[in-house]
């Protein structure tokens, strides 16, 4: 039988292999690289994720986490939250995952933090909700992940001006030339 660590990595091959084949915008291993050096730098306990899909980034970042770790991923649409349920089994992670159905405004002010990483990728035009909602439960020092602010730059325009210009972060831009994640640190 395969280790945990193992069967995490057979399942994030793959969703990569399957995206290749027809589009699924999972976080990928190119991007999903700043996720895991974050996870190894910062070693956060308790991990908040905004838009599952397929449960790719949350298996990514959960092999990762030190023990007793955890990740509360929040995915609105039921096929996904499906999808992402038998990827995390498949994953051996259930224990380190939580998977929560419904509206993510909704339930974020429902889940008890603190979270040291936030990871939004869900509706772009929601991040900033997402971020006010969960911005209490953030300890100074606490990081906030955002995909896609290069494909979605104008979308995203508000949630950026206010993680940049706010004076309450540290906020650097990661461009991939296709793309690109915006890191933030609550000062």
């Amino acid at each position: 039988p395969l280790t945990t660590l193992e069967a995490a990595e057979k399942v994030l091959r793959e969703i990569e292999e399957r995206s290749q084949q027809r589009f699924l915008p999972i976080v990928g291993p190119v991007k999903g690289q700043i996720l895991e050096d974050l996870v190894r730098e910062h070693r956060p306990q308790r991990i908040l994720e905004v838009g599952a899909l397929v449960g790719y980034s949350a298996i990514l970042m959960a092999r990762l986490l030190p023990a007793g770790g955890r990740i509360w991923t929040l995915e609105a649409d039921p096929r996904a939250v499906h999808r992402s349920r038998q990827n995390i089994q498949r994953a051996g992670l259930e224990d380190r995952i939580e998977l929560v159905p419904g509206d993510a405004r909704e339930n974020i002010p429902k889940l008890v933090g603190p979270f040291e990483l936030v990871f939004l990728d869900g509706a772009k035009e929601e991040y900033l909700d997402y971020l006010h909602l969960a911005e209490p439960q953030i300890p100074k020092g606490g990081l906030v992940v955002a995909d896609n602010v290069g494909i979605f730059a104008a979308t995203l325009a508000p949630y950026l001006d206010y993680v940049r210009n706010s004076g309450k972060y540290q906020s650097r831009l990661h461009d991939f030339g296709f793309d690109a994640i915006e890191v933030s640190q609550l000062l």
